[in-house]
């Protein structure tokens, strides 16, 4: 597959409705032009950037294991500029430290202050794979939250931080200052994979004690089988966070282990494409 196919196929498909895209690995540059396409999938490929040009009736925009280059110690991060898409609901998930996020001509960038320009307000379900960890990363995962003022589900993966430079600074969470969507709109929030670890820890505490419209909130552990993470471990951590002061009361808590492989589940095409429900909460 090279530079144009996939526009060539789009541009004369003009009642596509789904565009699923798995397994490229050329590095593409991919413009998205359709008055016909509601979700767009694109899975374990290599993209340099991803440009929604002019996509009028899109609401789900899927990205999983996307990358900017096939080399893994590659620093080459994937582009995604949203354009017009007035309809988008639905957009994870995102990564920070692997994706630049920009709205028209503006990148999203950490600790920057948003503006209208640079609010995605459509979207209302929101996903990121985060390295709480890595300071870099939690910086963005803040600013982002800031950009998607109206989500009311936030879905959370946890990745390992394996980095040795960049770590978590301990206090970062304590003075990040308001969200609007963390304190008046997400009403569920999942967070997959979790460890306990400081950074991610940290994150949480400031969500609970913030988020005055949760009505629910799920914290799944890694499957056992592939994690040493102990059952006493797991009800420390939660234990803990039952503890705070939390901003809403009579919320729905949840705390399991997962039953999907190691790293968690593999993104499902057909998931994505149930159009009654949110793909990103299985």
């Amino acid at each position: 597959m090279e530079n144009g196919d996939i526009e060539a196929i789009v541009s004369r498909s003009p009642v596509l409705e789904i565009l699923n895209i798995q397994g490229s690995v050329k590095g593409l540059g991919l413009h998205l032009i359709s008055q016909s396409l509601w979700c767009v999938q694109i899975c374990d490929s290599v993209i340099e950037n991803i440009v929604v040009v002019d996509t009028q009736r899109l609401e789900r925009l899927i990205l999983y294991k996307v990358r900017g280059s096939l080399n893994p110690a590659s620093v080459l991060r994937t582009g995604i500029k949203i354009g017009n898409a007035p309809k988008l609901e639905m957009f994870g998930y995102l990564e920070p430290g692997k994706y630049v996020l920009q709205a028209g001509d503006t990148i999203i960038m950490p600790g920057m202050k948003p503006s209208a320009s640079t609010m995605f307000t459509s979207v209302t379900i929101l996903s990121l794979n985060v390295r709480f960890g890595v300071h870099d990363d939690a910086n963005m995962v803040a600013t982002f939250l800031k950009c998607f003022p109206n989500a009311s589900s936030l879905h959370i993966r946890c990745e390992q931080c394996d980095e040795s430079t960049g770590k978590f600074e301990p206090k970062f969470w304590e003075e990040v200052g308001p969200i609007v969507s963390v304190m008046l709109r997400i009403g569920v929030m999942t967070i997959r994979e979790f460890r306990g670890e400081k950074g991610e820890m940290a994150f949480l505490k400031y969500f609970f004690t913030n988020a005055r419209a949760l009505k629910y909130a799920a914290i799944i552990f890694p499957n056992p089988s592939f994690s040493s993470i102990s059952k006493n471990y797991a009800c420390s951590k939660a234990n803990y966070l039952t503890s705070l002061n939390w901003a809403t009361q009579g919320c729905g808590f949840m705390v399991y282990g997962s039953t999907d492989p190691e790293g968690g589940r593999p993104w499902c095409f057909k998931t994505g494409a149930i159009f009654s429900r949110d793909p990103f909460s299985w």
